[in-house]
């Protein structure tokens, strides 16, 4: 599996004054809402995120609230308390003294339940009005409580992953631009490097030379692995801020190397990185369900969308463990590439700084008023003292 690189071209446009940035952001914003695929992936993306965060709601082994032998329990599907360790939502059901009562999730499994009044069904088919709507894996785990709670594990690492690799590629790719030297030949040599290779290999290699894998490896790794897409942008951008006339006006009134770093030159190569880390996340999503499929990345019993793909290798009829997780994974990568398509149109200032992709030359009068020059080749040259 693999995903495309973002790209992020700058190009010539009029440089902002200090309140075109308030008015670049609303554009971007106009852009955005007018962008019917970035509505699409918002939406999408807003609907898999609210069933990671109440995937216990939707589907556990314990009821979402119960009062058991007169001692009333708030959501024991979040909190596991002690007493009701050995019980799941069957049992209580079975066990229920007069004036108890449980209101049970959606689904009344959880990703680990194999077994349930003693029984375990295997490889059922899905039946949307039975107990398993979705059907069971080999194991008899219930295959809709595996892909909710797999979502709460895909985006969550997702998130902590690219978290990493863009801070680390930020900060490399701006020390590297700004101070050059024997530091910005370390890092474009280990950009190259690093680029070279597919990023699933380099994870694979960490990950089999690590003695113990876990989420904590296998995060790291993916970290360490895609941090140079993020610095390669960012140190093209800094090279190009750090020429300009506001950073060499900085420069002389005295300004040190890290304020010029802080104020002036990484708040205008924001725009690429938040197009790199949106690509970023459909790509960790993607390497994360390649990994589990291959079973090098998460314990075995985690629930992921991957490993749940892994089971139609022994399975082959099994056709509900093939469509539902990679319908799972497909509307999450295509939600987060439209988004990060609709970002990179919408943060591209040759869209809307005229027509046709050419930049409208600035008006006589603001030339006149000391605005600035006619045009210059960055993003954002706002000056931010």
């Amino acid at each position: 599996m693999s995903s495309s690189r973002p790209s992020f071209r700058p190009s010539t446009v009029p440089p902002s004054t200090g309140r075109a940035r308030p008015r670049a952001a609303v554009s971007a914003l106009s852009l955005l809402r007018q962008d019917r695929g970035a509505r699409v992936g918002v939406v999408a993306i807003a609907c898999i995120a609210l069933i990671a965060l109440f995937a216990d709601v939707l589907a556990s082994d314990l009821p979402v609230a119960c009062r058991f032998h007169g001692v009333t329990y708030l959501f024991p599907d979040v909190t596991h308390p002690a007493a009701l360790a050995s019980y799941d939502n069957a049992r209580i059901d079975a066990e229920r003294a007069p004036g108890d009562w449980a209101i049970h999730p959606l689904v009344a499994f959880g990703p680990q339940q194999t077994a349930t009044r003693g029984t375990v069904a295997v490889m059922r088919s899905p039946s949307f009005a039975g107990e398993h709507p979705l059907g069971t894996d080999a194991f008899g785990r219930d295959v809709f409580a595996r892909l909710v709670h797999g979502a709460r594990t895909s985006l969550g690492a997702a998130l902590v992953a690219a978290f990493a690799f863009v801070v680390i590629g930020t900060l490399l790719g701006a020390l590297a631009g700004y101070f050059g030297g024997l530091l910005d030949a370390v890092v474009a040599r280990s950009i190259e490097v690093l680029t070279a290779f597919p990023t699933l290999i380099l994870v694979l290699v960490v990950q089999a030379l690590v003695a113990h894998p876990s989420l904590a490896t296998m995060l790291a790794a993916i970290a360490f692995t895609r941090w140079p897409e993020v610095a390669r942008l960012v140190r093209a951008d800094v090279l190009l801020a750090s020429s300009q006339d506001y950073v060499l006006a900085a420069r002389a009134l005295g300004a040190g190397p890290w304020r010029i770093l802080r104020r002036h030159v990484v708040p205008n190569v924001i725009a690429p990185i938040l197009v790199a880390a949106t690509f970023g996340l459909a790509s960790v999503v993607l390497v994360e369900a390649s990994l589990d499929f291959l079973h090098v990345g998460l314990p075995p019993a985690t629930a992921s969308w991957g490993e749940t793909l892994s089971e139609t290798r022994e399975h082959v009829g099994a056709w509900w463990l093939l469509v539902f997780p990679g319908l799972a994974v497909f509307a999450t990568v295509l939600s987060l590439n439209l988004v990060g398509e609709a970002l990179r149109d919408a943060l591209d200032p040759r869209l809307h700084a005229g027509v046709g992709g050419v930049a409208d030359p600035a008006p006589e009068s603001s030339q006149r008023l000391g605005d600035g020059p006619p045009s210059s080749t960055t993003y954002d040259e706002t000056p931010h003292v």
